[in-house]
This record gives structure tokens, C-alpha cells and sequence, in this order.
């Protein structure tokens, strides 16, 4: 079975375009929300209360995203810390999924920080999609409600879309003018005969 990564900057459009193959019965790995239920596992919230204190914790017990992800967003060793907490995570259970898939030609696993973490190299093909910056925050201004300094800052920490191009093997292209449907058509056909 092919792994198929599937990787874009916050707001490129990588959940749309996860929709479409999931649409075509390619079973798709969401890693961040895979991410977000890993981060409840008691393991992980003794390993959070131990980097970011107690404060991360909400009055259930469970880690505070919002206090994280503020925490992290605006230091770069924090950032890295939750990391090597949550990506060893997240990769194992991504192997253990892979076992329940089934005959399905190829997998794929959608995840912003595909390169960030190393994961690229676990694939065999890599999918990057891409749109420009502003269009990425009007995007992310619109599903988030967030400032759009919270956003900049997130896309300060992440690769640029050129460098992540570079890597990638198909490249699919959100900008509002080209539509993405055949776009992914056009890669699933190639996949599906590798």
C-alpha cells in the first residue's frame, strides 16, 4: 500500500482537497485532529503538565489548546518541546491505522507540518497544496476568528510554500481561479496505478 503525505500552510485548503479523496474511497489520516485526541491520553497530559505546568490544564483534566497553542506559538522552544511529545505519538498511531485500511490502493495523511517534522521522508509520494498568503488568511480569518497576528505568527513557523514545492511530488494549486477537483483527479489516477 502506497503512503501518500498530503501537506499545505495553514489555510492552503489541505481539508478540502483530504474531502475529495476521501470522496474517491481513499481512506485519509487527519493528523491534527488525530493530534488533538492523542493530546487527552493520560501519558501525554503527564508529559504537557510536566513541560507547561498545570496552568495548561482545564477544570476537566484535560489540556487548555488555546493556553498551548498561545504558549508555543510565541517561543519556538516551547514549540519544539510539544513536538517531540506529540509527533512520536501521532506516528505511531498513524502505523496503526494504516493496518485497518484495507485493499485501498494508497493511504494518505494530511498534515501541515509534514516536512517540519521529518514525516516527508516515511512517504512515498508527497501531495503539497498551495495558495497565496493573503488569500491563506482571509481563509483562516473566516473559519477561526482569529487575529490575524495570531495567524502571521503561525505562518512564521511554518515553511514556505516554495520550499515545501520543492519537496513534493504533485503539487495542487488553491487560489480561487484554477479549480482543484481535477487537480486531484489527475494525481489520484497516477496513484492509483502505482
Amino acid at each position: 500500500m502506497l503512503k501518500v503525505g498530503l501537506s499545505g500552510n495553514i489555510g492552503s485548503g489541505k481539508s478540502l482537497v483530504s474531502k475529495i479523496f476521501e470522496t474517491l474511497n481513499i481512506p485519509v489520516y487527519h493528523s491534527d485532529d488525530r493530534a488533538k485526541y492523542i493530546l487527552d491520553k493520560p501519558e501525554i497530559i503527564s508529559e504537557l503538565k510536566k513541560l507547561f505546568g498545570n496552568e495548561i490544564i482545564d477544570a476537566y483534566g484535560k489540556p487548555d489548546k488555546k493556553k498551548i497553542a498561545r504558549i508555543v506559538f510565541n517561543n519556538s522552544e516551547k514549540l519544539s518541546d510539544l513536538n517531540n511529545v506529540i509527533h512520536p505519538a501521532v506516528l505511531k498511531d498513524f502505523e496503526a491505522w494504516i493496518t485497518d485500511q484495507g485493499r485501498s490502493s494508497y493511504v494518505v495523511m494530511e498534515s501541515a507540518i509534514l516536512f517540519e517534522t521529518g514525516f516527508s521522508k516515511l512517504f512515498d509520494k508527497i501531495i503539497v497544496v498551495t495558495a497565496p498568503e493573503n488569500i491563506r488568511i482571509q481563509r483562516v480569518l473566516k473559519r477561526d476568528h482569529v487575529a490575524e497576528e495570531d495567524i502571521t505568527k503561525r505562518i512564521k513557523n511554518q515553511m514556505t510554500d516554495e520550499a515545501k514545492a520543492r519537496q513534493s511530488d504533485f503539487l495542487i494549486v488553491n487560489d480561487n481561479k484554477e479549480p482543484v477537483i481535477p487537480q486531484v483527479l489527475k494525481i489520484h489516477q497516477t496513484l492509483s496505478v502505482l
